[in-house]
């Protein structure tokens, strides 16, 4: 007996919304239905509905008003990050499951709210982690599991060629620069890049040591960001940045080696994929072509599957909790010039203000964001 499709109600009609999320469902079709929108920027939500093909009273400027209704089984927040507390505890309160874009919120606060309103009322909280559903990412997490490098030691990713793209033009183009709705800069947009550390180590981040840098004075948020993440046994080296520097990745373990490329140097899913070299216990050998795919699709797939079956996404909320209390870390890190221990503690100013609490820390008077007075520290 076919089952019915998973109605799902989409709050925010920003660029990844209608880029990657729509078509996605509409490729997904008929195991889940986009039946409804919600955006409160009139030309965003218009935009939504049309390419959503909904009739106009399934677009909604309020999306209290959507979660409300009865016949919707799922919210997908692609709100900025700062509006998704209320929404996501109102949307498990109502008996909906919910996927959320990353990062979950902007302070672990939140975000720890947000879980446990799932929790308590018997939903699945999922978050966009989708770089692990790149190819090449999948194919280095097979061989790894196969212990063609042996244990892993390091993992040294480079992403210093990230674009800084702007939001939707009708909303506020320059939101991810505004550290009370983004959060953070580079590495908070980029934070994809700790939770891929992570997947590569096979094992939780424990603490985290950091430099961070803005290229202006009184900088809001980041343009560098440069980490090293601690597991109880082994290490990862995370590079982050704005602009064009170099791009790539390699994992290492006493039997070998993996590395990844992207064209001309540049850093994944801002440069097509180039190669992946294996100098492991099978040999010498070099692949060039992995089977293609859709990561947001392979996200959302996942999670309809995950509610289907009763069993937790790829990427529940505790797993974007814990990433965004890593990601933070680096900003509580550089800051002070100290190790950051995880996960951060309620009652701890980051933890309840995410970059809003550096400044109530014993901050090193020498740090980049201090002296360039980055988030408005100084």
């Amino acid at each position: 007996m076919r089952r019915e499709p998973l109605r799902v109600g989409l709050i925010g009609c920003g660029n990844m919304a209608v880029g990657d999320h729509m078509p996605a469902y509409l490729e997904l079709a008929p195991a889940v239905l986009l039946a409804a929108v919600a955006d409160p920027t009139p030309e965003r939500r218009e935009l939504g509905r049309t390419e959503a093909g909904l009739p106009a009273a399934d677009a909604h400027a309020d999306a209290l008003e959507l979660i409300a209704r009865s016949d919707i089984d799922m919210i997908d927040l692609c709100t900025p990050q700062h509006l998704r507390r209320d929404l996501a505890v109102a949307a498990a309160e109502a008996g909906k499951h919910i996927l959320s874009e990353k990062p979950l919120a902007t302070t672990p606060a939140d975000a720890q709210a947000m879980v446990d309103a799932a929790r308590a009322n018997g939903v699945r909280l999922g978050i966009v982690h989708n770089y692990l559903f790149f190819a090449e990412v999948r194919r280095t997490l097979d061989l790894l599991a196969a212990g063609e490098v042996g244990p892993v030691e390091v993992a040294i990713l480079d992403w210093l060629g990230c674009s800084d793209n702007p939001g939707a033009a009708a909303y506020r183009p320059g939101w991810r620069h505004d550290p009370r709705q983004a959060g953070g800069g580079v590495l908070m947009d980029m934070l994809h890049i700790v939770y891929l550390a992570e997947a590569f180590l096979g094992h939780p981040i424990e603490r985290v040591s950091a430099w961070v840098d803005a290229r202006s004075q009184d900088a809001p948020v980041e343009d560098l960001a440069l980490a090293r993440f601690e597991t109880d046994r082994n290490v990862a080296l995370v590079n982050v940045g704005w602009g064009r520097g170099p791009g790539g990745y390699a994992v290492s373990g006493p039997d070998g080696r993996i590395e990844v490329s992207y064209r001309d140097g540049g850093s994944g899913a801002f440069a097509p994929f180039e190669r992946l070299e294996v100098h492991g216990l099978s040999g010498h050998f070099a692949e060039t072509s992995l089977p293609a795919g859709d990561s947001i699709r392979s996200v959302i797939g996942d999670f309809i599957a995950a509610v289907r079956d009763g069993r937790d996404p790829i990427a529940p909320g505790e797993q974007g909790r814990h990433i965004l209390d890593a990601t933070l870390a680096v900003y509580a890190s550089a800051a002070t010039g100290r190790t950051v221990e995880l996960p951060f503690p309620a009652g701890h100013p980051v933890h309840d203000y995410g970059v809003g609490g550096l400044r109530s820390l014993d901050l090193a008077p020498w740090s980049r964001i201090v002296r360039k007075r980055i988030f408005g520290v100084s």
